[in-house]
């Protein structure tokens, strides 16, 4: 910052965000990087249609289920809808992420940017967060479900000797 002007901003006021955004500006991506990159976007392309198919396939089922739950007064089978419309979402969001990132290497393949390659690699993040988390509710609603069983099973124990 210069003495002469009190209204410049000095380089480093906007912090490392700002300064990561200019090393961007003048950044390479590698023609490696690009060409592992689209070696990879037709599998994620295809994963990504087939995600939004089970997604369409899943919301038909559920909805189904749920009539049919509804119309026959049956309370599990409503449940089992409702756990199918919250996979239906999950599959869903990861259809999104994957053909997010298979257009952000498209777009990154045209501009051979670092901008757009960090944007790709955020899709690309966002997709395995959000296979941990549902992998973790999977594994969580299966504690729960096993923990039922084993309720029942004990529940129906104690009922015999009654």
């Amino acid at each position: 910052m210069s003495g002469d002007n009190p209204f410049e901003v000095s380089a480093d006021a906007y912090g490392d965000r700002s300064a990561r955004d200019r090393d961007v500006i003048t950044a390479e991506v590698s023609s490696r990087t690009i060409e592992l990159l689209n070696q990879t976007r037709p599998w994620v392309s295809l994963m990504g249609v087939l995600l939004w198919i089970g997604t369409v396939l899943i919301a038909v089922g559920s909805i189904m289920a749920l009539i049919g739950g509804l119309m026959a007064g049956q309370g599990g089978m409503i449940f089992i809808a409702a756990i199918y419309i919250a996979l239906g979402l999950a599959y869903g969001y990861l259809a999104k992420s994957l053909t997010g990132y298979a257009a952000r290497i498209n777009r990154l393949n045209a501009s051979e940017s670092v901008g757009d390659l960090e944007d790709a690699m955020e899709c690309q993040k966002n997709f395995w967060r959000a296979v941990g988390i549902i992998t973790l509710a999977g594994i969580l609603l299966y504690i729960v479900i096993i923990a039922m069983v084993f309720a029942g099973f004990a529940f129906l124990g104690n009922f015999g000797r009654m």
